[in-house]
């Protein structure tokens, strides 16, 4: 409850009513007049109503706390019409606009019997900074009521919403007739065909507040599913590339609505993927740009054993010179007996080239001349920095794939 120095009416002279003689109905009267003077269209009965219901409670409670610091009224009934007003679907701004409208007409009326009555100047300014000072409050209260219907509102839909979510993303497939339900009850069309990104789960606030409606976006499994129809999705991609900051997203291939389960969980795979800093530092990074990465990582506990053991050799060497045969046997691997061109690209003599495949052969023997060998290692080469780095950004080291029943 507000103190009495910030409600100026409470300090008035209660012997201002007494000269003024306020008729309650006349002045309520007058205020719906103001109101409806204002209006484009006409007010509905039920809107009309409520607001003579809330004008007589509101005169009432006026009239009584001037000059009364002691007495307490509740402002639950305009908290309440800030509520019916969010759920009749009108604006805040409408309501609020009501109020001063109302507060306009009040004043009119309560002074016209002013001169009358030989009022002072200063006492009738001081009664109007009374007036507005408590509609002022009054409308803070409804807006707070608008406030928290509009939030039991979204976190209601956003439950919808999120319910569809985990439905599209079931496996096997939910009937369509169920599917068709929950996007009813979420208030979004279903598209032919979507694509799915995934991001940390720390994005989902920003996406919710900032996405276009027809985005679908929840949180799941610990991490941020966004759901995007495929007519403008390109649109949607650069929307998401600017709210992700310094996130990162793995996106999906597009595929119909009965297969997004599949755009998703290649999603959250390459997401994983990301973690390690081996894919670059893009915004965005697309499954069908990573598709050899996906294949050769899709058992990553089988893909790192894989890797650390076609490429033990080079393990025990000390990191600089581990790190330089890599390089070489990558690039000797991409152009075999080529020692210049591989001189070129890694910028050293071609002498230091051949010094070092010497090495290599030490190391592997004949692994590296046989091509069911070069084979194996190529893939080791490929697999080993998606597999054996500890991510590089804030996540969980074990992500699972986005799965309904894991929520």
């Amino acid at each position: 409850m507000a103190t009495s120095s910030a409600q100026p009416w409470r300090r008035l002279d209660a012997s201002v009513l007494t000269r003024l003689e306020p008729d309650t109905a006349a002045i309520a009267s007058a205020a719906m007049d103001q109101v409806r003077a204002g209006l484009r269209t006409p007010l509905d009965e039920r809107t009309a109503a409520n607001l003579h219901v809330t004008l007589d409670v509101a005169l009432d409670t006026f009239f009584s706390e001037i000059g009364h610091p002691d007495i307490t009224t509740d402002r639950e009934v305009y908290r309440a019409q800030g509520r019916a007003q969010h759920t009749a679907g009108r604006s805040l701004e409408e309501m609020l606009g009501f109020y001063q409208s109302a507060a306009l007409g009040v004043w009119r009326q309560l002074t016209s019997a002013a001169p009358a009555v030989d009022l002072p100047t200063q006492a009738i300014v001081e009664l109007g900074e009374a007036l507005f000072a408590f509609i002022a409050e009054l409308s803070a209260a409804a807006a707070d009521g608008y406030a928290e219907a509009r939030s039991q509102a979204a976190r209601a839909g956003q439950a919808r919403r999120d319910r569809l979510l985990g439905l599209l993303l079931t496996e096997p497939a939910v009937p369509r007739d169920v599917l068709d339900d929950a996007a009813s009850q979420a208030a979004w069309v279903l598209p032919t065909r979507l694509v799915i990104a995934v991001t940390s789960a720390d994005v989902a606030p920003r996406l919710l507040d900032r996405m276009p409606g027809r985005v679908l976006i929840g949180r799941h499994h610990d991490l941020t599913a966004v759901v995007m129809p495929a007519d403008r999705f390109e649109w949607y991609l650069g929307r998401l590339r600017d709210l992700l900051g310094r996130e990162q997203a793995g996106v999906g291939p597009v595929v119909p609505l009965r297969s997004a389960a599949l755009s998703a969980r290649r999603a959250s795979a390459l997401w994983r993927l990301t973690r390690t800093g081996a894919l670059g530092d893009s915004a965005l990074v697309h499954t069908t740009d990573h598709r050899i990465d996906l294949l050769l990582t899709a058992d990553p506990e089988l893909a790192a054993e894989f890797a650390k053991d076609v490429l033990a050799p080079l393990s025990g060497l000390p990191e600089p010179a581990r790190q330089r045969l890599t390089a070489t046997l990558s690039a000797w691997l991409a152009r075999p007996d080529q020692p210049q061109a591989i001189g070129g690209e890694l910028h050293v003599h071609v002498q230091t080239v051949r010094y070092r495949i010497r090495q290599l052969r030490t190391l592997f023997g004949g692994t590296i001349d046989d091509p069911a060998g070069r084979f194996a290692l190529a893939i080791a080469l490929r697999v080993d920095p998606l597999v054996s780095r500890e991510p590089t950004k804030r996540s969980e080291r074990d992500v699972h794939p986005l799965r309904p029943d894991d929520r």
